[in-house]
């Protein structure tokens, strides 16, 4: 049995939730919010999420995906072909490093309710633009981004892309989605999935609690 730890307003939480039920691999949720002692013992960088196995625990949500395609493959997400598992690889890598990473510097803005740097915008703008051109040139979207199944790419591109979009959306006023059409259209699609739509529920219905979570944490290192 899979243990997930985590909170569901992470959408890396929600990726690895999301692989486990795709997949069909039975698991439990454990919340976990704070970077503890404890915790740090399953994910050395307190990272969200991290997943006990029976060998043992791991984080960073490309390793734990690599365990789950490994060890249960009666379900698999992820090609056997060399170069189209490379392909996948090189999708993923876009959304992360330059959707997901880039918009998560002006979380706290979002968040908490501070203003972003102006340095800060103009420099992330543009490569939040290239990165979503790149992924509407590169994927072949049959109707998925690399065939007619839901693969690893798919997933691990939609949950980069919610933060993405949200920072388009109340930081830069811009829908990215305005000048990748088919990018757009792939996201529906995504969204119109049973298993998508139970894991946003979650996130949102479990938002009030990581926002109070926050918010005493706040306090807490303002008033020690």
């Amino acid at each position: 049995m899979i243990t997930l730890y985590g909170f569901p307003a992470s959408n890396y939480y929600g990726l690895i939730k999301h692989v486990l039920m795709l997949k069909e691999i039975a698991f439990i949720e454990q919340r976990n919010y704070a970077a503890d002692a404890e915790y740090l013992l399953k994910s050395p960088m307190g990272k969200v999420p991290c997943i006990a196995t029976p060998e043992g625990f791991l984080s960073e949500s490309i390793a734990i995906i690599e365990y789950l395609e490994g060890a249960y493959q009666d379900k698999p997400i992820a090609s056997s072909d060399p170069y189209q598992r490379a392909k996948a690889i090189e999708i993923m890598r876009i959304a992360e490093l330059y959707i997901e990473l880039s918009a998560r510097h002006f979380l706290p803005a979002i968040l908490m309710g501070t203003e972003p740097s102006k340095e800060a915008k103009d420099k992330m703008l543009p490569v939040l633009k290239k990165a979503f051109a790149s992924l509407e040139s590169m994927s072949t979207f049959s109707p998925y981004l690399m065939g007619d199944s839901c693969s690893i790419a798919d997933l691990c591109v939609r949950y980069a892309l919610k933060t993405g979009l949200m920072v388009g959306d109340k930081i830069f006023d811009l829908n990215f989605f305005g000048e990748t059409p088919k990018l757009a259209q792939w996201w529906k699609l995504m969204n119109d999935d049973p298993i998508s739509q139970q894991v946003d529920s979650q996130a949102e219905a479990s938002f009030p609690e990581f926002m109070n979570y926050l918010q005493q944490a706040f306090a807490n290192k303002n008033n020690p």
